[in-house]
C-alpha cells in the first residue's frame, strides 16, 4: 500500500485472528495506523477485544479515552554473498524474521552475527530472530522466552539446532543481528517474514535485522499488566500443573490423594 495511505488514515479494524492483525500491518510500507483489533472467535493473542464488545471499543476510540501499545517492530534487510543491498529486503515485520532450510532436506548451516561479531554457527533447522510481540508465536514453540510486549528486546532462538546448548537469547533493541547461511553449508536457505516466504538466500547471502523506527500503535485493554497476565494464563495456559482425572483413586475422599 502507498505510504501516503497511513497520513489520511485515522485508525483500522481488524476482524478476525492473530494472522488477520499481522496481515493489516505489512500493507503499510512504513507507518502504521492505529489498529483496533477484534477477535472473531480464534486463540487471538494480539486480540484484545471481542466482536461482541465492537460499540464500546469503538466509542472509547473516537471519545479519546483509549490506551495505546505500542509493539516493536524488526527492519530486515537482504545482502548478496559479496555484500550488495538486495532490493528485496527493507520490509517491516511484526512477529520475527527467520532464515529456514525449508523444503531442503539437508540441514542449514547459519552463522549468527551481533553487531558485526560472530556469536555462533549452528547447524540445523534455522534461527528466529523475533520481537517481544512474536515471542508468543513462532519462537514460543522453538523454545524461546515469552517477552512482555513493553520490553524493547529482539529475542534470537534456534530451531531444532545440532546442539544441546544453544538457547534462546535476549539482546537489546539496539542490536544488530546478522543471520548468513554459511559459505560451507549442505542445504539453502528461506527467508520468512512473519511467516511469509521472502525467496530463497545461497550459500554466502545474509540477512541483518534491526529494529524498526515504525513501532505499531495497537488500541488495548486500560490495563496493560492485567490484560497481559490475563491472556498468558487464559490462553498460552501458563504455568498449568498438571492434574488428576476426577475418576482416578486420587479423589477428594481417598485418604491417599495428592495436595495440588
Amino acid at each position: 500500500m502507498h505510504t501516503e495511505y497511513s497520513r489520511i488514515i485515522d485508525f483500522v479494524v481488524t476482524l478476525g485472528g492473530d494472522g488477520t492483525f499481522l496481515h493489516v500491518s505489512s500493507l503499510f510500507e512504513k507507518q502504521v495506523p492505529p489498529i483496533i483489533p477484534f477477535s472473531m472467535g480464534t486463540l487471538g493473542f494480539l486480540l484484545p477485544f471481542n466482536v461482541r464488545d465492537f460499540q464500546l471499543q469503538m466509542r472509547r476510540v473516537i471519545e479519546g479515552s483509549a490506551t495505546l501499545l505500542p509493539r516493536m517492530r524488526l527492519m530486515y534487510s537482504r545482502f548478496k554473498a559479496d555484500g550488495t543491498l538486495d532490493k528485496s529486503g527493507g520490509v517491516n515485520v511484526t512477529n520475527e524474521a527467520c532464515i529456514h532450510r525449508g523444503t531442503y532436506p539437508h540441514l542449514t548451516t547459519i552463522s549468527c552475527y551481533l553487531n558485526n561479531h560472530l556469536l555462533t554457527t549452528s547447524v540445523g533447522d534455522g534461527i528466529i530472530v523475533g520481537t517481544p510481540t512474536g515471542s508468543t508465536a513462532y519462537s514460543l514453540s522453538a523454545g524461546g522466552p515469552i517477552v512482555h510486549p513493553l520490553v524493547s528486546s529482539m529475542i534470537v532462538s534456534p530451531v531444532c539446532p545440532r546442539s544441546l546448548s544453544f538457547r534462546p537469547l535476549i539482546l537489546p533493541s539496539s542490536s544488530v543481528v546478522k543471520l548468513q547461511v554459511h559459505k560451507k553449508s549442505r542445504g539453502r536457505a528461506t527467508a520468512y517474514m512473519d511467516g511469509r516466504d521472502c525467496g530463497e538466500l545461497l550459500q554466502g547471502e545474509y540477512i541483518e535485522v534491526r529494529k524498526s523506527p515504525y513501532p505499531l500503535m495497537c488500541v488495548n485493554r486500560s490495563d496493560l499488566a492485567a490484560g497481559w497476565a490475563l491472556d498468558i494464563n487464559q490462553l498460552l495456559q501458563f504455568n498449568r500443573t498438571f492434574s488428576y482425572p476426577h475418576d482416578t483413586p486420587f479423589s477428594d475422599d481417598d485418604p491417599n490423594s495428592r495436595e495440588e
